[in-house]
């Protein structure tokens, strides 16, 4: 079963719960981009979902910050707005999607990355968590 971690508001969690869940997906749901941050250094997830967090941080702003520490960690950026069609830092996502009720082109970006990246021949490989560690010191300050 593949470990996904969704980093969207509590209110989003229980239908990405049931969409995921029902789809054989074990699902972790945080809320906030330090959060996420640790969960994926505490235990690599096979793929992270990123909607619209987080105070403080953007979702763009978490996708550059996970792909810079673990660039074979594949990210689905989730969210309610087209805007990261015109910023460079959504691109590094291995997907883009915005929100719908339909959750099956989640569910198919899903399959598709986690596909790519096995067929990629990508292996996990722990996050460079000094990175994390200075990112969040120089964010407190």
């Amino acid at each position: 079963m593949h470990t996904v971690l969704v980093v969207d508001s509590e209110r989003s969690s229980r239908n990405y719960r049931e969409a995921l869940g029902g789809d054989g997906y074990a699902v972790r749901c945080v809320s906030d981009a330090f959060t996420a941050l640790r969960e994926i250094a505490a235990g690599r997830p096979k793929l992270v979902i990123v909607g619209s967090v987080s105070p403080g941080v953007s979702g763009m702003e978490l996708v550059m910050m996970i792909k810079s520490s673990d660039s074979a960690l594949p990210v689905i950026m989730y969210t309610d707005s087209d805007l990261y069609k015109r910023s460079y830092m959504a691109w590094s996502a291995d997907e883009c999607l915005i929100i719908s009720d339909d959750t099956y082109p989640l569910l198919e970006a899903a399959r598709k990355v986690l596909l790519r990246s096995k067929t990629s021949g990508s292996s996990a490989r722990e996050c460079d968590t000094s990175f994390l560690v200075s990112l969040r010191a120089n964010t407190l300050c």
